[in-house]
């Protein structure tokens, strides 16, 4: 009976670790907004302007409503990340992909590149609100927050394969 191969950069594993690295960088998100004064919603707000525009920002648009447009956008760009993650990681070097000092510089390298791309060319062009927050901890954010948790996912996996594999050999 054929066995369907598991490899850590599937699209399914890349969606799926994406999402929960997207829960991480969300709750990490809060945290800080708090941690800083601001309200626990402001995150959440930013991210519902991506689809409502500047009135994600007013009353027009009530938390319930800003809370789903957010979370929906924060979900499904983690999730694209994620998605992209799986494809560098197939990039890597195999005997780096199961190591997680080599995987956590990739990844935190890999959120540092999210939100460059994020906040600095997207965001600096079409949503200016996400330069309004203080963008040193939004770098740290999305590298621990968002890159380190994506590296040790793929990692685990990656030795999980790689035991999987030696059983099958073994056997």
């Amino acid at each position: 009976m054929a066995r369907r191969r598991y490899t850590p950069w599937s699209a399914t594993n890349g969606l799926l670790f994406g999402l929960a690295a997207g829960v991480v960088l969300a709750l990490a998100e809060v945290v800080l907004a708090v941690a800083t004064g601001d309200s626990p919603l402001r995150p959440v707000r930013m991210s519902a302007g991506v689809a409502l525009g500047p009135p994600a920002f007013t009353p027009q648009v009530s938390n319930g409503t800003a809370l789903l447009a957010g979370l929906g956008v924060h979900f499904a760009l983690s999730a694209v990340a994620g998605l992209v993650y799986s494809f560098l990681d197939a990039m890597l070097p195999p005997d780096g992909r199961g190591r997680w000092e080599f995987q956590s510089a990739v990844g935190m390298l890999y959120g540092i590149a999210v939100w460059l791309v994020s906040f600095q060319f997207i965001g600096r062009g079409y949503y200016p609100w996400f330069l309004e927050v203080a963008q040193f901890p939004q770098i740290v954010l999305h590298s621990v927050f968002l890159g380190l948790p994506l590296a040790m996912l793929f990692t685990a996996a990656e030795r999980r394969r790689a035991l999987m594999d030696a059983g099958e050999a073994a056997a």
